[in-house]
């Protein structure tokens, strides 16, 4: 993987080359998608970290290719593929053939194909930042988060998303070609704001969690006499499947597995959750402790060191794991 420091250099480069390009970010929730959906696929692609706290995003270089300044983006030989829905609906388009299996059944009759689409279109709206945003304001809710969002990086992305307005009005007075699309997006973040902040509008958007969990739950239960070993629509991982598999991680991520299905809320999505981190495409997306680790020093140290040194936040995010990965007497 490239990242953000040395891409001004490489951007000619890279843009003239053959193939996927995917830039995204790591813990980037709709990055996550797109990155099993490439793995499922078993795709050859380049990847190139953009980092999203220092901004990269909005660096003229990534405007050009994005001017919303979001990940994930696709490349494809001169084509540029904005937005993880779009960007798997093009892989699923364009790459569905031999060794490439659909991520959408065309030879399970209607009644999945259709099943799979009304999943995906339950969970792909879900509003992820006010999710991640509002679990840093209202800790009530929250019970032993995981990396990364634990210590002083909860609060370092809160503090951050607070700006994000004010940078966007900036950017849209410095980059006039994109004033228009940039002050949008402002008006949209400000907007949603309060969905974050007061805690009655947060419980709603939780609630909004939890109806969608209990539609998976119920599916999930009436997979028996043979379909017990089913995914969510049918034997095959599908698009729906991606959808869940990282809306589960970020919820135990945020700390939300006990609110949502742990203690025998939800069995079955339990049981479904434990399974799909065996899957490669996974193993494959979602970070390790040493991957947190390293992109904890490279990213962060500069801002930690003025407050509490980075030792110390290093020793926090390695104590935290441990005590989560600690073997069970």
């Amino acid at each position: 993987m490239k990242t953000s420091a040395t891409m001004s250099a490489n951007i000619q480069e890279i843009s003239k080359k053959n193939g996927l390009v995917l830039y995204f970010h790591p813990y980037s929730y709709y990055s996550h998608k797109v990155l099993m959906a490439l793995h499922e696929k078993h795709l050859q692609f380049d990847s190139i970290i953009i980092n999203l706290v220092n901004e990269t995003q909005y660096e003229p270089w990534f405007l050009k290719i994005n001017p919303r300044g979001e990940v994930p983006v696709l490349q494809d030989t001169g084509k540029v593929i904005p937005d993880s829905t779009r960007i798997i609906d093009y892989l699923e388009d364009n790459f569905s053939n031999g060794d490439t299996p659909r991520l959408l059944p065309i030879n399970k009759g209607v009644e999945v194909r259709q099943k799979v689409i009304h999943f995906r279109s339950l969970i792909d709206p879900l509003p992820a930042r006010i999710l991640t945003m509002g679990s840093f304001h209202h800790t009530d809710f929250v019970c032993g988060p995981r990396p990364p969002f634990i210590g002083p990086v909860r609060s370092m992305l809160s503090n951050a998303d607070k700006n994000v307005a004010t940078v966007l009005k900036e950017l849209a007075e410095k980059y006039p070609e994109y004033r228009e699309i940039l002050l949008n997006k402002a008006a949209i973040h400000e907007q949603k704001s309060g969905m974050i902040i007061e805690k009655a509008e947060y419980q709603k958007v939780l609630k909004q969690f939890d109806d969608a969990l209990v539609e998976v739950e119920s599916e999930l239960a009436s997979h028996t006499e043979g379909t017990e070993n089913w995914w969510l629509c049918c034997g095959q991982f599908t698009i729906a499947d991606i959808g869940l598999a990282i809306l589960l991680e970020r919820l135990n991520q945020l700390g939300y597995a006990s609110y949502y299905w742990r203690n025998n809320k939800k069995p079955n999505i339990e049981k479904y959750y434990a399974r799909v981190q065996q899957r490669d495409s996974f193993k494959k997306t979602i970070p390790n402790i040493k991957f947190h680790t390293q992109m904890f020093l490279s990213t962060y140290k500069k801002q930690l060191a003025i407050s509490i040194g980075v030792g110390l936040c290093v020793a926090i995010l390695l104590g935290g794991a441990y005590i989560i990965f600690k073997p069970e007497n």
